[in-house]
């Protein structure tokens, strides 16, 4: 997943290039070729950049968090909530990251990301090397950026507790520390040292930890229960099911289930792997856990010596919506071309 959507934002970033330099040789729009001609304003901008390129990434990210709470949506009017649901969430799935998780983005994602980029030649003359600079810096330093490890390697642990915990650390500290001034600072050495976030109130009541299936499959597997105590778990409103090794609290779900709550009734607090394969295995399969009772695995049985539980279908290649902006820009290079 990281390294497919990685590789779609450098793809997205070659052609933001190919698309401004041909409209830079076409004239349509202002610069200069002659770096020097304006020597204090071209050095200028090339300093600038630092600045730019730290608070442009704060707001951009910072816009893709919750604007006050995630679970709201647009209705709401956060539309930093529907972002992240339907956006920004990609990129969380990262939530140990390594150098392949800086640039693995949704395509809407990269659009916003490199605006850092195509922003500024849009509104003011510059030098195609200001674009570059720009540009290049905002495909490498992620790398660094999500590394998680402390100087001298990148100096990102920072970051790493932006990924665990989510809404803390949007930005970086250079060069003015935002998170600081908006109270959404966590310094790493003191988390390291004493567990302690000192966050103010709102972002303590959103940071959590990463609630992906897989992170759910980790968690459950820290915590083993034998068949007596899964026999425990049949009663109203505590009922529990094994499948393939792994409990399953179904306490909420035995009301939605579409096949009728007495199967699971006559089931709870039972290893169910014989029967559910009996009837889902041409259905689903253990795939459906996932689809209807998610962040549902609470333990696995203790010295269970059955079969694994089949891994979650993972698509390889994102589906043809995710790849939208990347042929609407391929279709702007080619008209930009053809002007």
């Amino acid at each position: 997943r990281e390294i497919t959507f990685t590789t779609l934002g450098w793809l997205q970033s070659a052609l933001w290039q190919c698309i401004f330099t041909n409209l830079w040789a076409k004239g349509a729009l202002p610069m200069y070729a002659n770096f020097f001609e304006y020597p204090a304003y071209s050095l200028f901008l090339m300093w600038f950049v630092a600045y730019w390129r730290e608070i442009h990434f704060y707001c951009a990210h910072r816009g893709m968090h919750p604007w006050w709470d995630r679970e709201n949506g647009l209705l709401s009017g956060d539309v930093g909530a529907f972002l992240y649901r339907h956006v920004h969430s990609l990129h969380h799935k990262s939530y140990n990251p390594g150098p392949w998780s800086g640039l693995s983005m949704h395509p809407v994602e990269h659009f916003l990301y490199y605006s850092c980029a195509t922003l500024p030649p849009l509104f003011i003359s510059v030098h195609p090397l200001h674009f570059l600079y720009t540009k290049f810096h905002a495909d490498i330093a992620p790398i660094g950026g999500h590394s998680g490890m402390d100087e001298p390697v990148a100096g990102s642990d920072y970051h790493y507790l932006h990924h665990a915990k989510f809404e803390c650390n949007y930005g970086v500290p250079f060069p003015v520390n935002l998170d600081k001034i908006f109270g959404t600072w966590v310094e790493w050495e003191t988390y390291k040292k004493t567990g302690e976030m000192k966050v103010n109130a709102w972002t303590e009541q959103q940071m959590h930890d990463p609630d992906d299936v897989v992170t759910s499959l980790l968690k459950a597997g820290q915590k083993q229960i034998s068949l007596e105590e899964l026999a425990q778990h049949s009663k109203p409103g505590d009922y529990f099911i094994a499948l393939y090794g792994q409990v399953i609290d179904i306490s909420n779900f035995i009301s939605k289930h579409p096949g009728g709550e007495k199967i699971l009734v006559a089931n709870a607090g039972k290893d169910a792997t014989q029967k559910f394969e009996s009837i889902h295995a041409a259905s689903g399969g253990f795939s459906l856990v996932s689809k209807w009772c998610p962040e549902s695995i609470v333990a696995s049985l203790i010295d269970w010596k059955g079969p694994a539980a089949p891994q979650l279908a993972v698509r390889k290649y994102p589906g043809s919506l995710m790849l939208w902006p990347a042929v609407a820009l391929f279709a702007m290079g080619s008209v930009a071309s053809g002007l």
